[in-house]
């Protein structure tokens, strides 16, 4: 390959770089901002701001997208009909919030060891699809012990397919973990998500084509790895925290360190991963995505609600709460509505006690809502239509019984207010929209506070470094199995933390990694982070664009796991989804199962888009204490786990 082309569609910016893989080096970079309402416009502008005459000698083009996250987290998707087989479909209790239009629960079971003990109702499975098929858009199964037996999921997937041709997916095919509930919800989400990633890959495609760019697509999953856009489009539910996963592969790509503590530090949030051995710490119990435990593999990554776009809420000198919501920061909206300056202006005029309950809440308009709303609603709307506008001037416009914060909620209302960049547009570390609303909106909290205009710069920056600093050493002790469970646990963390070494009893702490920090404000922060906790800083050249740099330098990883398991009263099974077979011995059984294991991974590797594999194998044994006598277990199963790492296909 000669060059790749990395996007990342965030919050704020749609990043895209062009990386030189030969020389492994970045060799041209744009931002644009990213346009939720339709994704493609943000991907096409920045894509233009590239070095265009390189596109012809593209050969390959990675996506890192928030679509999948934010649909799940917005309930957006196809209609999905769940299907799940157990063993009692009487006494089997589903949660009430599962993310399905239509649920049916039939009998139909296998036991740890792939041998069924309850055989598939087949005339509830065709009464289920008849019902929900003018119902739903797809389908999702999932089966009791699918993972060591996944006949009945395929049986229903097929029974599916001939009743009424919509697509299905088995929860086998996404996840071999335990947690049926869990293995449910993760194929009912990726069901719901086909048709949104389906259309987003079309649309890049559509692009690509438009800008002679003739290249293989493939899409960043939740573990920093690459698949084929053919893998994303059946299988998008892995395709969610794809961003916090590309920035650490980036960091570690534009650093070429392979021990390091990764901050990413966005326009939402700020994102903690750890990777040791260049291999990045990946969570134990799976994704959690809207609420909902799914069995998505993914990067280990803490995530704190505060980034570029946090809001700095002021209710005195001595309360100032930074995040966790996300706003549109006042410089931005002074440029989209210059009359906001005005607003501003008569705000910042407010003399004496008045000043005590005023912040900055002020509204924009981002669409309207397609269904109906009542009379005071449509007055709201129709104030802020081309305008953005003060909390109280809408109050004024529609009454006070209007709720705003559902709207905002809804996405059909923006939140405008002070944000750690407008914060830095004050202090001259950022000039990328209007200045002159920041300016105006000191002057009003110099006024609210008492603070001049020095003293109120620092405590607003000390407030955004002291929460960094906390983050960062909570992230560090979980990762050294140090928790903080407790209120006052954290608490003790962060006041240890603000002392800095100072007062009657100081503390230190020293970060023995190397802090790496990403995304477009680290160097206004990080220096003063890194001094205060003893790490040594790294800020990559392209720091900015490391989630792009990191979407198109990836690897192809797929894994496979394979149980062995003793059978009563003799004999051991070699099992796993589509494999069961059983040995006299427990030799032979092992070598079946570690080939069987190295072989599945490399076949969902080369099927993910994968070349040039190299496969590992490490095996783990579950054993228990016998009732009685010292010293003595029994063997309860043996888990081989394969992992097959390559170059993508192109």
């Amino acid at each position: 390959m000669k060059y790749g082309i990395g996007i990342d569609t965030g919050g704020t910016f749609t990043d895209s770089v062009i990386v030189d893989f030969d020389a492994k080096r970045l060799v041209s970079k744009a931002k644009a901002l990213t346009t939720k309402q339709d994704l493609r416009i943000g991907i096409q502008n920045s894509l233009a701001a590239l070095d265009n005459s390189l596109f012809p000698d593209v050969q390959l083009v990675s996506l890192s997208t928030t679509l999948a996250t934010n649909a799940v987290v917005e309930g957006k998707g196809s209609r999905v009909g769940l299907i799940i087989a157990v063993p009692d479909e009487n006494s089997f209790k589903l949660p009430a919030n599962i993310p399905a239009e239509e649920v049916a629960v039939i009998r139909g079971a296998h036991n740890l060891g792939g041998v069924e003990t309850a055989p598939l109702d087949i005339d509830a499975a065709h009464k289920a699809i008849r019902r929900m098929r003018d119902r739903v858009d797809a389908f999702a199964v999932s089966g009791y012990f699918g993972i060591y037996n996944a006949a009945h999921e395929l049986q229903l997937k097929e029974m599916i397919t001939a009743e009424c041709g919509h697509p299905a997916v088995c929860g086998h095919e996404l996840s071999s973990g335990v947690g049926m509930v869990e293995r449910a919800v993760t194929a009912a989400l990726n069901a719901s998500l086909l048709p949104v990633i389906g259309e987003l890959l079309d649309a890049v495609m559509h692009i690509m084509a438009e800008k002679n760019i003739h290249a293989s697509l493939m899409v960043v999953r939740g573990d920093g790895s690459l698949i084929s856009e053919k893998a994303a489009r059946s299988r998008p539910v892995e395709t969610v925290l794809s961003g916090p996963a590309a920035s650490v592969i980036g960091a570690c790509w534009l650093t070429g360190l392979n021990d390091a503590v990764v901050v990413d530090m966005g326009g939402t949030t700020t994102d903690i991963g750890v990777v040791t051995g260049a291999i990045p710490a990946a969570s134990e119990n799976g994704a959690v995505v809207g609420g909902w435990r799914t069995r998505v593999r993914s990067i280990d990554m803490w995530t704190a609600g505060l980034g570029g776009d946090s809001r700095i809420r002021v209710r005195s000198a001595d309360e100032i709460h930074i995040g966790p919501r996300r706003v549109v920061p006042l410089s931005l909206a002074a440029r989209q509505w210059p009359a906001l300056n005005g607003a501003l202006q008569r705000l910042a005029a407010t003399e004496g006690s008045a000043l005590k309950d005023l912040d900055l809440d002020f509204f924009a308009l981002v669409k309207k809502p397609a269904f109906a709303v009542g009379k005071y609603e449509q007055m709201m709307f129709d104030a802020l239509e081309g305008k953005t506008l003060h909390r109280a001037d809408i109050e004024r416009a529609s009454g006070p019984s209007v709720d705003i914060g559902r709207f905002v909620t809804l996405g059909f209302v923006a939140e405008v207010s002070f944000t750690p960049s407008d914060l830095l547009h004050v202090m001259g570390a950022l000039d990328l929209w209007d200045g002159a609303a920041c300016e105006t909106a000191i002057k009003f909290y110099e006024k609210k506070t008492g603070l001049d205009r020095e003293n109120l710069l620092a405590l607003f920056f000390g407030e955004i470094i002291e929460k960094l600093k906390f983050n960062i050493a909570a992230k560090s002790l979980a990762e050294d199995g140090v928790a903080l469970p407790t209120r006052e646990s954290r608490d003790l963390l962060g006041a240890l933390l603000r002392r800095n070494g100072d007062g009657g009893i100081g503390a230190r702490f020293t970060l023995k990694r190397p802090l790496v920090a990403v995304g477009a404000p680290v160097k206004a922060y990080f220096p003063r982070v890194a001094e205060n906790i003893g790490a040594r800083l790294v800020v990559p050249e392209h720091a900015e664009v490391a989630n792009a740099a990191g979407a198109v330098t990836g690897r192809v990883a797929a894994m496979a796991e394979v149980f062995v398991r003793p059978l009563r009263p003799v004999g051991f099974a070699v099992v796993a989804a589509g494999e069961h077979r059983v040995f006299d011995d427990v030799e032979p059984a092992v070598v079946y199962a570690e080939q069987t294991a190295r072989t599945m991974a490399e076949a969902r590797a080369m099927e993910t888009g994968g070349k040039n594999l190299e496969t590992t194998v490490r095996t783990e044994e579950k054993s228990a204490p016998l009732a009685s006598g010292w010293g003595k277990t029994v063997f309860l199963e043996l888990k081989i786990t394969a992992m097959s790492i390559g170059q993508p296909y192109v």
